[in-house]
């Protein structure tokens, strides 16, 4: 009886030791091994308000590729910490992330994404929300700069997991030739949801990988 009262007790204190570090994967994505890393964000070296984020690895320097939060009202974007090891890079740490603040829904969060000579294009993302951030993000894309849409997209909404739990969401264009080598790609990301006007709380972003092959 003893043994098993100790066995039960080890156990417990396994399962509360990995309540800080979860991962969730939203979807899966199968990604060409041939793929290269055409845009990433770790947003390590960011600290404080931000008003547009350029990646901090591009092998488009010269394209535009940005993350800005556009709209009303008085969300803004700042820097948080510590950020997430779910989708990190190149063996990055998890330094700074990227939240984006309510009131939210009258906001977007906006990837500028050029794909110029690459094809086959999956986005990934690691997100959390705060304990009152908005519960759910719905995402769009445009191929010519100005009309979103969510044509042939598998997946339009997510509701992320709660910090320090991250969830993975994994946008997949690889069946959208539209997507392929396009200079005015953008993805669209909106907030709703009972706490997406609210004075406070946040959704929370890191490791913004944009992955293609050479055309």
């Amino acid at each position: 009886m003893k043994k098993t009262y100790t066995l039960l007790i080890l156990l417990s204190l396994f399962l509360l030791s990995c309540t800080n570090d979860r991962e969730i994967i939203s979807n899966n994505v199968v990604i060409d091994p041939s793929s290269v890393l055409i845009h990433y964000w770790n947003f390590n070296s960011i600290t404080g308000t931000q008003t547009s984020v350029n990646p901090d690895l591009t092998l488009l320097p010269s394209s535009g590729a940005a993350i800005t939060y556009p709209g009303s009202g008085a969300g803004y974007m700042d820097a948080f910490s510590p950020g997430y090891d779910l989708n990190s890079q190149n063996s990055e740490v998890a330094g700074s992330g990227l939240r984006a603040r309510n009131p939210s829904d009258t906001r977007n969060l906006l990837l500028s994404l050029p794909t110029t000579g690459y094809k086959t294009i999956v986005v990934q993302f690691a997100t959390a929300i705060s304990s009152s951030g908005a519960t759910t993000q719905n995402y769009s894309y445009t191929i010519d700069g100005i009309n979103f849409i969510t044509t042939g997209l598998g997946t339009t909404t997510i509701n992320p997991s709660t910090d320090p739990t991250a969830t993975l969401v994994s946008l997949d264009f690889t069946g959208i030739s539209g997507v392929n080598n396009n200079p005015n790609f953008k993805v669209k990301i909106n907030f709703s949801g009972a706490t997406a006007s609210g004075t406070s709380g946040n959704d929370r972003f890191d490791n913004v990988s944009v992955k293609g092959i050479l055309q």
